[in-house]
This record gives structure tokens, C-alpha cells and sequence, in this order.
């Protein structure tokens, strides 16, 4: 054996190794071509059975613009921080995407044998990102026809069918340029992967921003806010840039929109042009949680998991120490509200969010008891609520997915679901008291407390049957065949939506209900009524749980 200090030279594979790659695939091109145009064909008959009516009406409008009417100047007051905020949206989600998927992906099996080898990073991974920036490109110029026909249906759109086209041009520009930056940033956060740590810190300020360009179009819509207001909103970024030729063409304030759209496309190529460069230095690293990360999450969509999804998302985030502790308590009967408050006060994000919701589900609420109470405010509200009730119930979710989890708690495990209760129905009944309790001292209306005692279990216990739901098995995807169809959709729907449909449901007539009426008698029919309802689906997610335990 010789041993040498010099450097030993390693032949580039690059060359053969694409070849053998091409040639392998070369098999699979035709089944993958077929299967690509069975989706679109597919994608396109759902189009076509359910928007075919509102394609036809947004072509007669393009063809002929309807005119305005009295309430389209409020409408052209708002659309500057309106079409602001929709692209600042936009941007954060294509930045997002290059935190967990990105531009430059490759499938399990190439990161398992190529990265490995002595191949040539920049043949292999940059065609991968030009691809990518296509699509991506040609679905933002699609995503510009929306906000065009918006606006055209709204009375924006002119007088003939030569400035629809224009504002339907300038849109499509828009919207493909700032597609076309935001694959080039996730490019580069894919690259560069210290930059995620920002990304995630800067979501929270962009949606802040969002939320203050959304209020300052509500504001130009009911009221006159500063001029000036409108030209910071569209001169404050890249986001703003994009919303200046289909507000200008509108009929709004930009009269600089050219300039604007010009900033965008240099950043855009600039962004792109860059992350082209940088894709060849994709660390292995990345790559190989990106694969893994797209191989669960496709796993769990195709098997209906939600829960899946999320999890698979938030993998690629890493493992994060917990900072907060909290002492167990000395008494058994307290282990689990313990456990289940740990795990919220480690995911202040989760508690957050719920917050959120319940604030914003007892604002709705609100304003639908003020007028004529209708079914679909408070329907809603209630399903605000139960979004934030079930993201409370992680505790009892991770015991549902792994029923060796609590073996050693002193509970049976049929019993789970009704002490998984106590968390989220305090923190709701916390969050929400404040605002309820003001409002019923504001209004005189002491009930309002009573519904929010009596609504909250009933949120709480739909979110736990829908928790504790059985295993997915194949005939649930079979289903029965009737006279009036297969029923394979509706049984896919009540497993994945059984709690829900329990709680919302039932909740919203008998709300809708008490807020329309005065009487004692319907009001204590109510709470009583509600109060049954909790009970029953306390007791069914119990049942739940001890089948699932049994499977």
C-alpha cells in the first residue's frame, strides 16, 4: 500500500452520470407525461363543472365592462392598500416555501446515490431551479387574471375591451414579476440556510404590515384617509411596485406605475439571476431534509392526514429547547392539565394563534347580534372558534397518535378525552371572558356569559371527537354504492370532518336563535339544549378514544 500526502485526483462523473440518468428515465418520461396530463385534464373538467358559470360571466365582463356604480369609489379608494397587502401575502408564502420545499429540490433516490458522487453541482441542481422559476413564473402570470377580472367586474375596468386587455396585461406583468422574485429569495434562503432564522422572524412583521395595509383599505373605503397614505402603501416595497399598474389602470393614484414595474422586473431578474448562480450551493444538508420533508408530506396528502402535513412542515424547522419550565405537580389527578399547559406554553406560537381566533370569533359574533342576526356570521365565528379550540387539543392529539404515550399516566385511556378538556376549555373561557363579559355589562344582556359557559365545552368536545377518530382503512375510500351515487365522499368528509360538522353545526342554530330572541324560555332553552350537546359529544370522543385504543 503507498501512502501519499498529495491530493488524489478524482475523476468528474458529471458527464456519464447524467447520461445514465437520461437514459434510465427515459422509461418513465411516458408514464410521467401521461399522469401529468390526466391531472391537468382532471383539473381542468373541475374547473370547467364548477367555475364554468363565473369564467363565462368574467369573459361576458371583460368583453363588456360593466359600468360603475355607487359603490365603486370606495372601492378605488381601497384598492392601493388592498392590492398592497394581497401581493405582500403572496410574497411571504413564496419566501415561506423556501424554508420547507424551495426552488431546488431533488427526488429521495437522487439524494440517496448522487450526492454522494463526484458530480458536478451546477449541471445537476441548476436545470432543477430553471424549471422550478418556469412554472412558477407561468403560474403567476395565471394568478394576475384574478385580481384583473376583480377589478373589471367591480366597475374598474373602462369603457371598452382595449383597456381591459391593458389592465389585464399590466396584471399578468405584475403578478408573473413578483412570482419571479419570490422564487429567486426562496433560491437564495435555500442556498444560504442561516437566512430561514430571519425568514421566520420577519413572517411576524410582514403579516403585522399586511394587517395595517388591510386596515388602511378599510379605512379608504369608509372613509378619506390622507392622500399620502396611498403613495407610502405602494412605494413601501416590491409588494407595492406590483400593485401600481392594475391601480393605476383602475383609475387610482400611480401615476409613476411604469417606473414601478420596471423597479420589479430588475429586482426580480436580479434575484433570479442570483439564486441561478448560488443553486450549485445547495448544501447536501438541505437537500436531503427537502426530500424527506416533500416525501412525508405527500405521503400524509394522499392519505388525507392533516395532522401529517403539519407535522412534516414544521420538521424542517428543527428541534427547538424549551426555555419555559413549569414544576409537575404533587397530586396524580393534575399530571395531565399539567402536561397539556407544558405543551402549550413551549408552543407560544400555537397559543397565540388560538387567542387570535377567539378574539376575532367574539368580535364576529358582535357585529352579528347588532342587525338582523343571519346563519352565516355566527356559523363563522363558531368556526373560527373551533379552529382555535383544536389547536388547543395538541396533548390529546399526540396521545391519540401513539396510545402507548399515556400507559403510564393513571388514567384509562377512554377517560383522556374528558381531561384533555380542561386546558383548552380554560385558556378559551380566558381568552374570550374579557371581551364577553364586557359586552354583556355594556348591553345589559347577562346571558351573553351564559352562552360563552355553555359554547365553549361544546367547541372543545367536537375538536376531541375529531381527534380521537379512527385509523383510516380502504373502505373508507371504497364506499357504498346507492341509487343516488357513491357515498366515498361524504364518509371521507364526516372522518375527516366529523367534529365540526357535531359542534358548528347544532351551535349555530341554537346561537342564531338566542341572539334573534328576548324570551327566557328560549334563551334557558339554549343553555340547556348546549349543555346536553357538550355532555354527548364529551361522552362520544370518550368512546372514540377507547375504540381507538382497541384497533
Amino acid at each position: 500500500m503507498t501512502v501519499t500526502r498529495e491530493a488524489v485526483a478524482v475523476p468528474d462523473s458529471t458527464g456519464p452520470t447524467i447520461a445514465l440518468l437520461r437514459t434510465l428515465r427515459r422509461g418513465r418520461a411516458r408514464k410521467k407525461a401521461a399522469s401529468a396530463a390526466y391531472w391537468i385534464y382532471l383539473a381542468g373538467l373541475v374547473v370547467a363543472l364548477y367555475g364554468g358559470a363565473q369564467i363565462a360571466s368574467a369573459y361576458h365582463a371583460m368583453r363588456h365592462p360593466p359600468l360603475p356604480t355607487a359603490q365603486t369609489p370606495r372601492i378605488l379608494h381601497a384598492t392601493p392598500a388592498g392590492l398592497t397587502a394581497l401581493a405582500l401575502l403572496v410574497l411571504l408564502v413564496l419566501l415561506r416555501d423556501g424554508l420547507w420545499r424551495g426552488p431546488v429540490t431533488l427526488p429521495q433516490p437522487g439524494v440517496d446515490w448522487l450526492l454522494g458522487t463526484p458530480v458536478d453541482r451546477g449541471r445537476l441542481l441548476r436545470p432543477r431551479f430553471r424549471g422550478s422559476a418556469a412554472v412558477t413564473v407561468l403560474a403567476g402570470t395565471a394568478v394576475g387574471i384574478v385580481p384583473a377580472a376583480a377589478l373589471v367586474a367591480l366597475g374598474l375596468g373602462g369603457h371598452g375591451v382595449g383597456h381591459v386587455l391593458r389592465l389585464a396585461g399590466v396584471a399578468v406583468i405584475s403578478t408573473g414579476l413578483l412570482f419571479g422574485l419570490g422564487t429567486g429569495t426562496a433560491g437564495l434562503i435555500e442556498r444560504y440556510p442561516a437566512s430561514a432564522r430571519w425568514v421566520r422572524r420577519g413572517t411576524g412583521a410582514g403579516l403585522a404590515l399586511a394587517a395595517v395595509l388591510g386596515g388602511l383599505a378599510a379605512w379608504a373605503a369608509l372613509g378619506r384617509p390622507p392622500a399620502v397614505l396611498a403613495a407610502v402603501a405602494l412605494w413601501s416595497g416590491p409588494w407595492g411596485w406590483a400593485a401600481q399598474g392594475m391601480t393605476a389602470l383602475a383609475g387610482g393614484p400611480a401615476p409613476w406605475w411604469p417606473a414601478a414595474i420596471a423597479l420589479l422586473g430588475a429586482a426580480a431578474l436580479a434575484a433570479l439571476a442570483c439564486a441561478h448562480h448560488a443553486a450549485a450551493g445547495v448544501p447536501g444538508a438541505a437537500l436531503r431534509i427537502r426530500a424527506r420533508t416533500i416525501g412525508a408530506m405527500s405521503a400524509a396528502v394522499a392519505s388525507f392526514d392533516t395532522r401529517g402535513v403539519a407535522l412534516a412542515y414544521g420538521g424542517t424547522a428543527g428541534s427547538r429547547r424549551a426555555r419555559l419550565r413549569i414544576r409537575p405537580p404533587r397530586r396524580r389527578e393534575l399530571v395531565l392539565f399539567w402536561r397539556d399547559l407544558l405543551a402549550l406554553a413551549r408552543a407560544p406560537a400555537r397559543l397565540a394563534g388560538a387567542a387570535v381566533l377567539t378574539l376575532l370569533a367574539v368580535g364576529l359574533l358582535a357585529v352579528a347580534g347588532r342587525g338582523q342576526v343571519s346563519l352565516v356570521p355566527v356559523a363563522s365565528a363558531l368556526a373560527l372558534a373551533y379552529l382555535a379550540a383544536a389547536w388547543l387539543c395538541e396533548g390529546a392529539r399526540l396521545d391519540a397518535e401513539d396510545t402507548r404515550r399515556s400507559e403510564n399516566l393513571p388514567f384509562r385511556f377512554g377517560s383522556l378525552a374528558w381531561w384533555h378538556a380542561g386546558v383548552p376549555g380554560l385558556v378559551l373561557l380566558a381568552v374570550a371572558g374579557v371581551p364577553v363579559a364586557v359586552l354583556a355589562v355594556v348591553t345589559g344582556d347577562p346571558w351573553l356569559v351564559a352562552f360563552l359557559v355553555v359554547t365553549v365545552p361544546v367547541l372543545v368536545g367536537g375538536a376531541l371527537v375529531n381527534v380521537f377518530r379512527p385509523r383510516s382503512h380502504p373502505d373508507l375510500f371504497g364506499g357504498v354504492e346507492t341509487p343516488v351515487g357513491n357515498t366515498a365522499a361524504i364518509m371521507v368528509l364526516l372522518w375527516l370532518a366529523l367534529g365540526p360538522v357535531l359542534a358548528v353545526g347544532p351551535m349555530t342554530v341554537l346561537l342564531s336563535g338566542a341572539l334573534r330572541s328576548s324570551r327566557p324560555a328560549e334563551l334557558v332553552r339554549t343553555v340547556v339544549i348546549g349543555g346536553g350537546l357538550a355532555a354527548g359529544l364529551g361522552a362520544y370522543a370518550a368512546a372514540r378514544a377507547r375504540r381507538l385504543r382497541s384497533e
